[in-house]
């Protein structure tokens, strides 16, 4: 059966077997026409049959590609728009062609916060995006261990330097347990990140527990940093708990932060370092200038230390009172495995009400995070670039996308103006901003130039409001 699953498929395996034991009732059995013709039948109707495995193709789709494996059935299906999404079992998303900038960052947002990684192992490949983007960086060898050959196969599709299955001579893809080849003795690494696994998919819940994260520990060279993402979207803030209880008990001096600024989809990373010295803004600029990445940082919104050290949303102080009595998550107690599958039957919030409660349940402080020593002006300037980010999210909650840049602007102006003010640092604010002037310049250039000077008064460091206000064919005060 092993063996036959990934080349015939699930029903002619279990014909076979049906068949199989037909012909164990013995010879007798088999001698009479009618058991013959019944046999025959029988075997003509199970092959007429439609297929076992089912997949959900949306409205004016197609499905790109369907593998049945021994643990798992992978597919590929594209909407209507041309978005592919890789499932397992037709129920966990593992990624799409739309989420390339999201899983982008949830490779350099780490690789940016050490000051030299070398080697990087990633636990999970997914579409492959994340581990690319890794190997995107001159300087850096990247492993990545993939469970499942079939999603191997399948990320070729987003991931055309996979093709070959085996990856590229800077990123080697190892198809094995990812908690048995973190404990294989294996060198130890710079940059250990594991992947957002789905905590209610079968096993996936043990790469959760207290003794998984001390065996990454062991794995990790001096100096060396370890991130864990976990999908916010795909589990509640009980098991979100349990988890990051679990992760200071490894690491006590554990920190939090978002991979986006996403509400449908939010992504929370825990990061600790091997020897549990603290983040420096300065460590984080001097990062930002050496980076030998093939794409610059700031394609994925890494602009400036700001943007990495921003993405911060707590540290230990904060962590430990916020998970205090949470169980522990553990091999012989693994309360994950039973507390992940009820949000992902019988969901009862929306992930953008459990992040941003959860968000509200954090004191928020930077100076718990990052090490700003005595310079209180850049430690101010850091916690408002965190208020900015509360308020940008809370602003985001209630938006109703548009393709109308009036009506956009209508619901958007006044509180990401307002988020600008509380830090002029804050890019994920102002570039929309500049983007819905530019749209509406074509239309109305006055209300256009006059959204532009704000945006000069108010945030007089970034260069695009300029740009755009002198693109204007007739703007005032030019």
């Amino acid at each position: 059966v092993v063996v036959l699953l990934p080349l015939v498929g699930l029903k002619l395996v279990l014909v076979g077997v049906a068949l199989g034991y037909l012909a164990l009732c013995g010879r007798s059995a088999l001698r009479s026409v009618p058991a013959w013709g019944l046999l025959i039948t029988g075997g003509a109707l199970a092959l007429a049959a439609p297929p076992l495995v089912t997949v959900d193709v949306p409205a004016g789709g197609r499905l790109v590609s369907h593998v049945e494996g021994v643990m798992a059935t992978v597919s590929v299906v594209e909407d209507e728009d041309g978005v592919q999404r890789l499932h397992i079992d037709n129920r966990q998303q593992e990624g799409s062609n739309a989420t390339a900038l999201a899983d982008g960052r949830q490779a350099l947002l780490p690789l940016l916060l050490h000051a030299a990684p070398q080697r990087a192992l990633f636990l999970g490949l997914g579409t492959g995006v994340t581990a690319a983007t890794a190997a995107s960086d001159l300087g850096l060898s990247v492993q990545a261990v993939e469970l499942l050959p079939e999603v191997v196969q399948a990320a070729a599709l987003f991931t055309p330097a996979l093709a070959t299955g085996a990856g590229t001579p800077r990123l080697i893809v190892h198809v094995a347990d990812a908690r048995r080849f973190v404990r294989s003795g294996g060198p130890q690494v710079d940059l250990l990140v594991s992947d957002n696994f789905h905590p209610a998919r079968r096993g996936s819940a043990a790469l959760y527990t207290v003794e998984h994260f001390g065996a990454v520990k062991a794995r990790l060279a001096p100096g060396g940093l370890f991130c864990q993402w976990l999908p916010l979207h795909q589990m509640d803030l009980d098991t979100l708990r349990s988890i990051v209880r679990s992760f200071l008990a490894v690491y006590p001096q554990g920190m939090a932060m978002l991979a986006t600024n996403s509400l449908d989809t939010p992504v929370v990373g825990l990061l600790a370092r091997q020897d549990d010295r603290p983040l420096r803004l300065t460590d984080a600029r001097q990062r930002l200038r050496n980076a030998r990445l093939e794409r610059p940082a700031a394609d994925y919104g890494f602009f400036d230390e700001w943007a990495v050290l921003g993405s911060l949303v707590a540290g230990p102080r904060a962590l430990q009172a916020w998970s205090a009595g949470a169980p522990l998550n553990t091999d012989d107690h693994p309360i994950v495995a039973y507390l992940a599958p009820r949000i992902t039957y019988a969901p009862t919030s929306l992930p953008r009400d459990r992040l941003l409660q959860w968000l509200e349940q954090l004191p928020g402080d930077a100076r718990d995070a990052v090490d700003t020593g005595d310079n209180n002006e850049t430690a101010t300037r850091l916690q408002a670039y965190w208020s900015a980010r509360q308020r940008f999210l809370l602003a985001g909650r209630d938006v109703r996308p548009s393709n109308d840049a009036r009506r956009m602007l209508q619901q958007v102006q006044g509180p990401l103006l307002e988020v600008l003010r509380t830090s002029p640092d804050f890019r994920p604010a102002y570039d929309p901003l500049v983007a819905m002037a530019q749209g509406l310049a074509r239309s109305d250039p006055t209300a256009a130039a006059a959204l532009l000077h704000q945006l000069q008064r108010i945030a007089p460091a970034g260069l695009q409001a300029g740009q755009a206000l002198a693109a204007l064919p007739a703007a005032p005060g030019r």
